[in-house]
């Protein structure tokens, strides 16, 4: 295919009658025609360039062009193009993959199974604890425990445990064997209480849960640290210790989905460093390599490996393909030897320094809140009842005019997510803040 000049109305033309956009209205078309990627900028067919602000879905962790993924890749694809590792064939890329990650995961992790993405990550997951307490005896631990406003993924089983509307209808919350809690949401919820005091009143809702479903029907809890798709929540002051006591007292599982927070998008490696909770899986992707080629991982307990034993676990035709795992292992070395927790910590700073000075004051402003470069904004419709501003008006007025003015941005829930590559610069942070600001300040 051609490169430049690009005839966008004619490619735009051919994606409206045959392309399907995930997330979307079905049967709109396109509207920009991405043909470029540098640092942490996007370019369309026209020549226009954006900011990426939203690390598109949170996973183009390394921005564009890194110079060492290219070259890893590219030197991947003169050596070996292809190679399943189902049954007994392995290669180098995924043993040296799979021994770093497994030496940087928390503690107890031993098992990592290498999937296309984050959904995957997440059903095989789901399989391997419902496994694990059939081959330990207790088959009737199948029910998942999960919470409403997270976001696991878009294949069945996740799509389940996922507790919003997505793809167009909300059946699949209801589904048989998935169990709901209410959102974790200190802001929307917690009115009144101290946020220690809210931290405490949220776990003791998932109690309350379990205890009517019955702990031994329960398989797994699964959560993420900071709620990604549903807002960029962060969790209140001691939930997630809490939560990892409570599986402990009733015999379930933890599953800690960090596909979007993983690999430094909130400071540490992982988000659950932040609170010292090792989960007894821990989902991953985006984040792993980048993006640069499709790729999540479920990594499972020493102890749940252990019952495992002799089973032949499922995989997919692309569990641990080589270009995935060239750029995973590219990604770490990026991560190790760049600085690039530094400069999330660095970037954070100076990110909420900002938000906190010039934008809590304005009128439609609630709150900023986040870790590390995953942090949002939360617009109002007015300060005393803290209502979240319509999605209508924050769509139109703040993430349509920020496209206008080449910045890319999501909202969900009045919450827009500002989270940028982890190589961003305190210039392109500034840039980014000085787009938003008369927006946001506008909306008045």
């Amino acid at each position: 295919m051609s490169s430049e000049p690009w005839n966008t109305g004619r490619l735009l033309e051919i994606d409206h009658a045959h392309v399907v956009h995930p997330n979307y209205p079905f049967g709109k078309s396109a509207e920009v025609v991405l043909v470029r990627g540098e640092g942490i900028r996007l370019f369309d067919s026209e020549g226009k360039s954006y900011i990426d602000g939203r690390s598109q879905l949170n996973c183009a962790n390394l921005g564009y062009g890194h110079p060492r993924l290219i070259e890893a890749m590219k030197a991947q694809l003169d050596e070996l193009q292809y190679a399943s590792i189902f049954y007994q064939f392995t290669h180098p890329q995924v043993v040296s993959a799979a021994e770093r990650i497994i030496a940087s995961a928390p503690a107890g992790l031993k098992h990592i199974l290498f999937t296309s993405g984050g959904s995957e990550a997440v059903e095989s997951a789901l399989t391997i604890a419902r496994l694990y307490w059939s081959r330990v005896g207790r088959a009737q631990k199948t029910k998942v425990l999960s919470r409403y406003d997270g976001y696991h993924g878009a294949t069945s089983e996740a799509s389940a445990a996922t507790g919003m509307a997505m793809g167009g209808f909300d059946g699949m919350i209801n589904r048989p064997g998935h169990v709901h809690a209410p959102a974790v949401n200190y802001f929307r919820s917690g009115r009144g209480m101290q946020p220690e005091e809210y931290g405490r009143f949220a776990a003791q809702q998932l109690v309350e849960i379990i205890q009517a479903e019955g702990p031994e029907t329960i398989a797994a809890f699964i959560g993420e640290p900071i709620v990604g798709a549903g807002g960029h929540v962060p969790p209140p002051p001691g939930y997630w210790s809490a939560v990892r006591e409570i599986c402990d007292r009733y015999d379930i599982l933890l599953i800690l989905d960090e596909v979007m927070t993983g690999f430094h998008r909130t400071g540490p490696r992982f988000a659950s460093e932040h609170w010292s909770v090792a989960p007894d899986i821990l989902v991953v992707g985006k984040g792993i390599n980048g993006s640069y080629a499709p790729c999540g991982a479920t990594i499972f307990s020493e102890t749940i490996g252990h019952a495992l034993e002799g089973a032949k676990l499922t995989g997919f035709t692309h569990t641990g393909h080589p270009l995935a795992m060239a750029a995973v292992n590219a990604t770490l070395d990026a991560l190790e030897l760049d600085g690039i927790p530094e400069n999330v910590a660095d970037m954070s700073g100076i990110l909420m320094n900002r938000l906190e000075k010039e934008f809590l004051p304005l009128p439609r402003v609630g709150a900023a809140e986040g870790m590390g470069l995953m942090v949002t904004l939360q617009l109002v419709a007015d300060k005393q009842s803290q209502q979240p501003l319509g999605d209508e008006v924050v769509q139109k007025e703040v993430v349509a005019g920020a496209l206008r003015r080449g910045l890319i941005v999501r909202a969900r829930n009045g919450r827009i997510a500002l989270c940028p590559p982890l190589i961003v610069s305190e210039a392109e942070i500034h840039e980014i803040l000085d787009i938003l600001h008369p927006l946001v300040k506008n909306l008045d």
